[in-house]
């Protein structure tokens, strides 16, 4: 028997590894290590305010914080009944866009990309193409324009409250803001026509996909929750749905459905279970792949996310109308729930505050969490159907495909053969 470590996994957000035992030459378990110190914003959010809780989570993720407030100031808004105007939506559902775009974009290009070029890195990359440097450099600014100027900045954005916002970007700012997105629209489409033309491992596994459907729209921020299984539920019924349970290995908990097994969530399982909502000419695009199970294919969905999410924008702004930055309240006590699409997948908060509008209870259950044990599945299917001698290389592919986020970080890596 030898075990092999991956310690820690190269271009991947944050530090995790990989240990995978091999018998006789044969993968026979894998076991995936978020070993990074818990931070407890679980317990940090209790005692605050809404609005400082909306502030506060953005600091989860670097490249998530919007996912991260609206799924807060949904399940506040719940809490406290209001109505939200059409222009506000509309404004926050263009700053969820610019995320998906700057989420998209870096993981795409600098994580991701070199795994179809056949190098070890984007710098590669980037000395040989320089068109493909400069396609994601615009991509990516693109949707960090968005944030900054709707989210008040690209990193941990401080604009959004319950309510609304706390101010409106400016006309000229707006104006200028459409012009970037549509300068930059027709060079992510040419990206994408160019990753359609890659070949893709042939790998396929029969995944459940669980995400937010149901809607008028392609899924951001409003629906109930769907699985490809048939089955649907309420946002509220998220916790009857799912069960968390801990490993000794891993400081993230582990997602299942209850009396069942792990599901997958994210941009494969957004576009399978929504894939009519797309605009026709993407819908074409993709028919061909459709049913998509091919996690290596994930490069196309993100693609096809980045141009929806920047016709999207384009479409809520053009129309876009400014009214008041946010509606009143006064604090209630109550519980309510928020979920999501962040990049990754379905972000599910839960909040129970008191006649004061002070948080007393906090229930966070982040996507990269949820997808911890069909990572571990594929590591173990794809080693056996590649029969590779390179496990290293092949293993953090697999883990690549599905963009884990466990922290903002890359690493170089050491791998340690035990006899």
């Amino acid at each position: 028997m030898k075990e092999v470590r991956i310690n820690p996994l190269t271009r991947v957000e944050g530090l995790g590894r990989l240990y995978l035992t091999l018998r006789n030459g044969k993968p026979e378990r894998v076991r995936l290590e978020i070993f990074e110190a818990p931070r407890f914003f679980e317990a940090i959010l209790k005692g605050k305010t809404m609005d400082q809780v909306i502030d506060t989570v953005a600091r989860v993720c670097g490249l998530c914080p919007v996912a991260y407030q609206m799924s807060a100031v949904v399940a506040f808004e719940r809490i406290l009944g209001l109505e939200i105007p059409q222009p506000i939506k509309d404004l926050r559902r263009v700053l969820y866009c610019g995320e998906w775009i700057s989420s998209h974009s870096a993981h795409m290009f600098f994580m991701h990309l070199p795994d179809f070029l056949g190098r070890e890195s984007f710098l590669e990359v980037s000395r040989e193409r320089r068109d493909v440097l400069e396609t994601a450099l615009r991509i990516r600014r693109a949707g960090n324009r968005i944030l900054e100027v709707i989210g008040g900045r690209h990193i941990h954005p401080v604009n959004v409250k319950v309510g609304g916002f706390y101010r409106l970007p400016s006309p000229r700012m707006m104006e200028n803001l459409l012009k970037e997105i549509e300068e930059t629209l027709p060079v992510a489409e040419a990206f994408l026509r160019e990753v359609l033309s890659f070949p893709f491992p042939d790998f396929e596994r029969d995944y459940e996909f669980v995400s937010l459907g149901g809607a008028d729209s392609y899924p951001l921020m409003e629906g109930r929750i769907v699985s490809s299984a048939g089955w649907s539920v309420s946002q509220e019924e998220f916790e009857v749905r799912f069960e968390e349970f801990q490993e000794p290995h891993s400081t993230a908990l582990y997602s299942r459905l209850r009396g069942g097994g792990f599901y997958l969530t994210g941009a494969l399982a957004r576009i399978n279970n929504n894939f009519e909502l797309l605009p026709e000419d993407l819908q074409e695009v993709l028919k061909a792949h459709m049913p998509l199970k091919n996690p290596f294919k994930s490069l196309i969905v993100r693609a096809v996310e980045v141009v929806f999410a920047l016709r999207e924008s384009l479409r809520l702004l053009r129309r876009y109308e400014a009214g008041e930055a946010s509606v009143g309240y006064s604090p209630r006590a109550g519980e309510g729930v928020g979920v999501t699409e962040a990049p990754r997948g379905i972000l599910y908060h839960r909040y129970r505050v008191n006649g004061k509008g002070i948080v007393e209870f906090v229930n966070i259950v982040p996507p990269t969490a949820q997808n911890q044990g069909i990572m571990e599945e594929d590591v173990l299917e794809g080693l056996k159907r590649f029969g590779d001698d390179d496990v290293q290389r092949i293993a953090e592919k697999l883990v690549r495909n599905h963009d884990p986020c466990i922290s903002c970080a890359s690493h170089f890596l050491e791998v340690i053969r035990v006899p």
